[in-house]
């Protein structure tokens, strides 16, 4: 799966905040295989706009990251979206959710 800088970011939103040991550990692995590394953040500029708190970096410079997840973390990533399937969210936040879905 592509996944971009966004995509990233939202991706721990989107999970739960408890659930089993199980649960812990695979949301533990797809938090680690997500991680956004210094240089990445370096190479793309990310920080913190102190204005208005939002997270800004140059979007020319985001380069998707090929990421294999597990058939597990894939499972997990799923039954998450389902569960704030009947929540309102943003239109861009529902595109990372069809990108797991498709496992794109």
């Amino acid at each position: 799966m592509e996944l971009n800088i966004k995509d990233r970011l939202y991706i721990p939103v989107i999970l739960p905040k408890e659930g089993t040991f199980k649960d812990f550990n695979t949301k533990k692995e797809i938090l680690r295989k997500i991680e956004i590394s210094a240089g990445e953040r370096e190479a793309v500029g990310l920080h913190e706009n102190e204005e208005n708190g939002r997270i800004e970096w140059d979007i020319e410079k985001d380069t998707p990251l090929a990421i294999d997840f597990a058939g597990d973390e894939l499972a997990y990533l799923k039954q998450a979206c389902e569960k704030i399937s009947d929540e309102k969210l943003p239109d861009d936040m529902w595109i990372v959710v069809e990108k797991i879905y498709d496992g794109k």
